[in-house]
């Protein structure tokens, strides 16, 4: 009798503060060193600033102050670039993402949708938000 082939499905792990976190593997874009971050004044607390990512600028988001979460160091963070819906965003890591693979019937924690972590951060490209003010 041949053996039933579970599906897998892969995701990646970032850390913030002492815990980890995961988010599928398809929506992450790249994985970055920050070299510097430019603030962006009077946006949510959340967004630590934005940063020219392949010749786009993208907001980058701290889930510390989403989650309230204390962070431990700030001096050797990553940045997960996430899509969604066609916009791009960076996630702040304090340990450096990788990547894993489960059977898709296990239950993981700390589990992020991209989806609805973008619809409640509101996170839109600085040039959207300008537009939206005119």
């Amino acid at each position: 009798m041949p053996e039933e082939v579970k599906e897998e499905r892969s995701y990646c792990v970032f850390g913030v503060g002492d815990r980890e976190f995961i988010i599928p593997k398809e929506n992450v874009v790249q994985i970055l060193d920050i070299t510097k971050i430019f603030p962006i004044p009077g946006a949510p607390d959340y967004i630590v600033g934005t940063l020219p990512v392949r010749g786009k600028i993208i907001p980058a988001v701290d889930l510390a102050k989403v989650y309230n979460i204390e962070r431990l160091n700030y001096s050797e963070n990553k940045l997960l670039v996430i899509e969604v819906n066609n916009e791009k965003f960076g996630i702040l890591s304090d340990i450096t993402p990788f990547f894993v693979s489960f059977e898709s019937d296990i239950v993981v924690e700390d589990y992020i949708d991209p989806e609805k972590l973008f619809e409640k951060l509101k996170v839109t490209s600085p040039k959207s938000q300008i537009k939206s003010k005119e």
